[in-house]
């Protein structure tokens, strides 16, 4: 029975490391120490098919890597590679050996005469192949836990470059291990690094398989299935996608029953769901389901938490700037909710004490965000010495923030609004908030603006277009004074101003 030969692409390959080996081997050594000839050898330097027995012998005979061998990954010398990794690429050799003896079987004499002979054969392949299957999947299954592990502490500490590094060499030791714990793991891990690179869609799209995972066998719901669909909603927040987040913190807070609602997981989701209904305008119940739930955070959620009660305070008029600065461990977290809302104020006092607060040196980074640190600083300069030509230029996003979500689309444009109104060019505000407008008006129902773009955009309609306008002016200044009017009531108490100086 003839060896099976390698396919042509890959068989280049495998004859191109052939050559590197000839740079410390003869022929003949290479011949003595495989078992084979001397012109066989010489034939598949030159270009006939190398066959994997020649390929295994190869292995045998001068200790060459078979995962170097085959596909080019590590070194070319087991000498040269960690123990478990050696007996890993021994084992996948053997495993391309047992695929090429089930691909020679001759399975159309299954209707002859010796069709009982054949299936033994195919039988004894496959059960070779099975077992095969079975060590590599225990031999890969401490080096995949391992990669994990080193993947998450890449993770944790922001080291992008690495993870990406360790998350493909995971991705290639999870077709070779079945463990379904790892693979959990491996997916969770993914999820992550989409989150830490902001690509929302990547990350929704692992989270969803994770959460499928996880749902426990024999119960409906448990505390991890809860975790799990909390990483969803931050998903989908992280997209703006503020309704569709609602209702999923209303379908899980109904799942987890009585029970679940003593669960950690759940005082996470709780927590989220807060900040979600601030974001649709309730701010009032927003707060208090965040209140409720904070004392039960822990960690790094505890201090966003912290953060984000803060914001909402500031908004309902509860606290200062200069009290909220005083309040807590100094985060850039908290210092983005800051810069957010001076720029709302627009003071040039309120300005300059969320500046002071942002550039500390003792800032703890969270979200790494600088985009309110310069929109506040270029605010600041049009209030002090107004230029109608640097307002122009705006500010823009972080780069490599990722892809713009839908809520930030209105965002940059609201922004620039508000410099062209500070520097005093009406003309150049009226027209960059039309432009807005349509942003806005364009955006899918279920993606929600973010809470400062609506802020300034509004209120610039109010300030830009006069009482009594008609057509699709008349229309973004009804619905401007409708939207501080209703969100207003619900505890947006920072709007009273603006409904105090063009109230009807």
């Amino acid at each position: 029975m003839q060896d099976q030969e390698a396919p042509p692409d890959d068989d280049a390959m495998v004859r191109l490391r052939l050559h590197r080996l000839l740079e410390q081997h003869s022929q003949s050594e290479i011949a003595r120490k495989t078992g084979h000839l001397v012109a066989g050898v010489n034939r598949y330097v030159h270009g006939a098919r190398v066959p994997a027995a020649f390929c295994a012998a190869l292995v045998r005979g001068l200790g060459v890597n078979p995962s170097w061998l085959l596909v080019g990954e590590g070194a070319p010398y087991l000498s040269d590679v960690p123990a478990e990794t050696a007996r890993l690429g021994e084992n996948l050799l053997e495993l391309v050996e047992a695929m090429n003896a089930i691909a020679r079987m001759r399975l159309g004499s299954l209707t002859g005469k010796h069709h009982l002979k054949v299936l033994r054969e195919l039988n004894d392949a496959l059960m070779a192949h099975e077992r095969l299957r079975e060590k590599l999947n225990e031999q890969s299954r401490p080096l995949f836990r391992r990669i994990l592990e080193d993947l998450k502490t890449a993770l944790d500490n922001l080291n992008l470059e690495r993870a990406t590094e360790l998350r493909q060499a995971a991705l290639q030791l999870s077709r070779l291990c079945d463990d379904e714990a790892l693979a959990r793991d491996f997916t969770g891990l993914q999820a992550y690094h989409e989150f830490q690179l902001k690509n929302s869609e990547r990350f929704l799209h692992f989270q969803r398989r994770l959460f499928l995972a996880t749902l426990p066998d024999g119960a409906l719901f448990d505390e991890r299935a809860c975790d799990e669909a909390r990483r969803i909603v931050v998903a989908l927040v992280q997209m703006d996608r503020m309704r569709e987040a609602h209702r999923i913190c209303r379908a899980t807070r109904n799942l987890v029953g009585r029970k679940g609602r003593r669960w950690d997981a759940f005082a996470r989701l709780e927590n989220t769901h807060g900040v979600i209904l601030t974001e649709l305008g309730f701010l009032h119940k927003g707060l208090a389901k965040v209140q409720r739930t904070l004392p039960r955070l822990t960690g790094m959620y505890r201090r966003i938490s912290e953060a984000t009660q803060l914001r909402m305070m500031m908004w309902g008029g509860m606290l200062p700037i200069a009290d909220a600065a005083r309040i807590g461990e100094r985060t850039d977290a908290k210092s983005d909710h800051i810069l957010q809302f001076a720029c709302w104020l627009g003071d040039k006092a309120a300005l300059r004490t969320a500046l002071d607060y942002a550039n500390a040196p003792n800032v703890e980074p969270v979200w790494r965000n600088g985009y309110f640190r310069r929109l506040a600083t270029a605010l600041l300069e049009q209030l002090e010495r107004p230029d109608p030509k640097a307002a122009r230029q705006g500010v823009a996003l972080d780069p490599g923030s990722g892809r713009l979500t839908g809520g930030e689309v209105p965002l940059t444009s609201a922004c620039n609004t508000e410099l062209l109104v500070a520097a005093g060019d009406r003309a150049g505000a009226m027209k960059e908030m039309m432009r807005c407008e349509e942003m806005r008006r364009s955006l899918n129902p279920e993606v929600t603006p973010h809470v400062l773009a609506l802020s300034l955009h509004f209120r610039n309609a109010l300030r830009l277009i006069a009482p009594g306008a008609r057509g699709e002016p008349g229309r973004l200044r009804r619905a401007a004074f409708r939207h501080f009017e209703t969100w207003f009531r619900r505890g947006y108490v920072a709007y009273g101003p603006v409904l105090a100086e063009h109230g009807r």
